[in-house]
């Protein structure tokens, strides 16, 4: 698998910046939580900066009045969004009282056959990954936490239909702040899967919380993401690569900008009708990385749809599309972002974009999305004639949809 991240790797390019605020500490407090990134291309790469002039400015309609909706943004800010029991369709609320199970402490272990299931096991490695699958279907693994270092936590090859739900996954060998030892520190990746699903989990301190390589088809909900430490070109919540018609719902990611070394929060690198739906996005000290970033720089992929997610305190941007094609941002929100370099990062490159189409894209939208307290009021967005008319951004104030809190039948 090291063999193929590194090629993976080399592959990716560039994102655009974010950084975590206080309202983004204050997320954070609440959930006790720490924090998410993104893919991108080198920190030095300029190539979005021409988003700098030219964008729409504060109070612009930029072509026309907002349509109206089938559904509303929802998860306005005040409470947390909690998942505990079983995977489904809507976050249930955790029964906060006594444990319900205990965990089974164990080394790392491996599937040996298709179907097997690993549940209600506290799994700890300290050299190579924590969970191995290779060659095997329909696994399961449920019920577990997962505490690696020195090795990816979840690492799987030729798995199709694996399943990973109600499940903590934590990267222990992070320094106390800044980029962690090495980029395959992921908590969970895996290639050539199709179809798998991912549901109830918490992610922490990983290079990235969940990177799919040529694995179309996944389902992920109910994501918990915090502090993904990278270094590039890794330090996203969440990256599909190469993987298409994937779906990422129902999630958030924060990511404090003290501790975190992030990238783009979600990105989908050559991936076809990738949809982005319910998120939260808290946070990035990245001068190059975003909060959803597409980027289907092949010339054959097309198609995605990022809709009901919200943005706090970004840098370099909050949804992009760099570049990309028939690609969808509907009812996309941010807010409060930052203009200066965060924890010894640079500043943003783009001079603190918002939306951005990279000159190479067409036929993006922008549906019924808005803006507040921005640092550079003049930059919302670039390059307009990328976008299909109208683009409906207005500024207004809102309040941030709630956080995902993945309760476990062991706290």
């Amino acid at each position: 698998m090291r063999h193929v991240l590194r090629t993976e790797r080399a592959l990716t390019t560039l994102s655009t910046l974010v950084a975590a605020s206080s309202l983004a500490m204050s997320v954070l407090a609440a959930a006790s939580t720490l924090g998410c990134s993104g893919d991108g291309a080198d920190e030095s790469d300029d190539s979005v900066a021409g988003g700098v002039k030219g964008g729409c400015g504060k109070k612009k309609n930029c072509g026309g009045a907002s349509s109206s909706s089938s559904s509303s943004a929802s998860g306005a800010g005040g409470s947390t969004s909690t998942s505990s029991g079983s995977s489904s369709s809507s976050a249930s609320s955790g029964s906060g009282g006594a444990p319900s199970c205990a965990l089974t402490d164990s080394g790392p272990v491996q599937a040996t056959a298709d179907g097997q299931v690993f549940e209600k096991l506290r799994i700890t490695s300290t050299s190579g990954p924590a969970v191995s699958i290779d060659g095997h279907s329909g696994v399961i693994i449920r019920d577990c936490e997962i505490l690696h270092q020195g090795g990816a936590g979840i690492e799987f090859f030729g798995a199709p239909g694996l399943t990973i739900e109600r499940t903590r996954v934590v990267h222990t060998g992070a320094p106390s702040n800044g980029a962690n030892p090495s980029d395959e520190l992921v908590n969970i990746v895996g290639y050539g899967s199709p179809n798998i699903v991912v549901s109830n989990v918490r992610l922490e301190r990983g290079s990235s919380g969940i990177y799919l390589i040529e694995s179309p088809g996944a389902h992920l909900s109910f994501i918990e993401g915090h502090d993904f430490r990278g270094p590039f070109p890794r330090g996203q919540l969440v990256q599909f690569d190469k993987s298409s018609d994937g779906t990422l719902e129902d999630f958030s990611c924060l990511t404090p900008p003290d501790t975190s070394w992030p990238e783009d929060n979600v990105s989908v690198y050559q991936s076809s009708n990738v949809v982005v739906r319910r998120g939260l996005i808290v946070g990035n000290n990245s001068p190059s990385g975003v909060g959803v970033m597409f980027e289907q720089s092949d010339g054959v992929t097309s198609g995605g749809l990022c809709e009901d997610v919200d943005t706090d305190d970004m840098g370099n941007g909050s949804f992009s599309g760099y570049p990309a094609r028939e690609v969808t941002f509907n009812r996309t929100r941010a807010r409060n972002n930052h203009c200066g370099g965060q924890a010894g990062r640079q500043a943003p490159l783009s001079n603190s974009l918002v939306w951005a189409g990279s000159p190479q894209s067409d036929s993006l939208a922008v549906h019924d999305s808005s803006y507040f307290d921005l640092c550079n009021p003049g930059n919302v967005i670039w390059s307009t004639d990328v976008f299909v008319a109208p683009i409906e951004l207005t500024e207004e104030d809102f309040a941030l949809r709630a956080p995902i809190q993945v309760d476990f039948c062991w706290d």
